[in-house]
């Protein structure tokens, strides 16, 4: 007679059960992880539209940069850089 032990009796069964066991808590966590990342991603678009909402002086103090002498833009237009008429000259000569 074959002397089995207790553990060899349904390995594939005990495997699949572990499999489904696995895969529900898997599962739960996933779900809390897109649940996370969707709020994050909305947060963000929250606040980027608040930033191209606010005005160009009170955008230049939300991001920290300070330029007092900058003329503010409208949206849609460039600003052409300025070229000195004789870049040879310094500002000594008279």
């Amino acid at each position: 007679m074959l002397n089995r032990s207790p553990q060899e009796d349904d390995p594939p069964k005990r495997l699949l059960a572990r499999l489904d066991r696995v895969a529900r808590e898997m599962n739960a966590f996933l779900l809390v992880l897109a649940l996370g990342l969707a709020a994050l991603d909305l947060t963000c678009l929250w606040a980027f539209r608040m930033a191209d909402a606010l005005p160009a002086m009170a955008r230049g103090h939300a991001t920290g940069a300070v330029t007092p002498n900058k003329p503010a833009v409208p949206a849609g237009r460039s600003m052409a850089a300025l070229t000195p008429s004789n870049p040879t000259a310094s500002i000594s000569d008279r």
